[in-house]
């Protein structure tokens, strides 16, 4: 297996089947064939879940179907990995609430890989970026 290029949260993702903006970003990632792009499981659930409440079992399936044949799947969750998505949780706030879980899954993950973290999600990763904590590719904008 190649080594990971980029980890992709779930709004990324989205963001591509949607052909919402950015998609042509994260087009032009997956087509650079020296990139090679993961997801947590956790991630692909919540793009799983979101199809499905939205549009239903069929719809729920083959975006997961798609998913996996263009992403690798991750399902690292051993003992020190969820301890650091923890971590992540409890100190990344955004306003009063906590970061969520499973965007720490997927900032852990990138972590892990020390790799850029691919997203569109202003809200919860602007104060990861400009903390310079972990590396962010935004969708739709140059990269910084």
């Amino acid at each position: 297996m190649p080594a990971i290029s980029h980890v992709v949260d779930a709004c990324a993702l989205i963001a591509y089947f949607k052909e919402q903006p950015g998609h042509e970003h994260f087009a032009e990632l997956l087509a650079d064939e020296e990139n090679f792009l993961a997801i947590h499981i956790v991630n692909l659930c919540e793009v799983y879940y979101g199809y499905y409440r939205s549009d239903g079992l069929d719809i729920a399936e083959e975006a997961w179907s798609k998913a996996v044949r263009f992403l690798h799947v991750i399902e690292k969750a051993d003992e020190s990995f969820m301890k650091r998505v923890g971590r992540w949780v409890a100190t990344w706030r955004i306003d009063t609430r906590e970061f969520p879980l499973a965007d720490a899954f997927a900032a852990t993950t990138a972590e892990n890989d020390g790799v850029p973290l691919v997203t569109k999600d202003h809200r919860h990763f602007d104060p990861v970026d400009q903390s310079g904590a972990l590396q962010i590719v935004w969708l739709g904008e140059v990269k910084r």
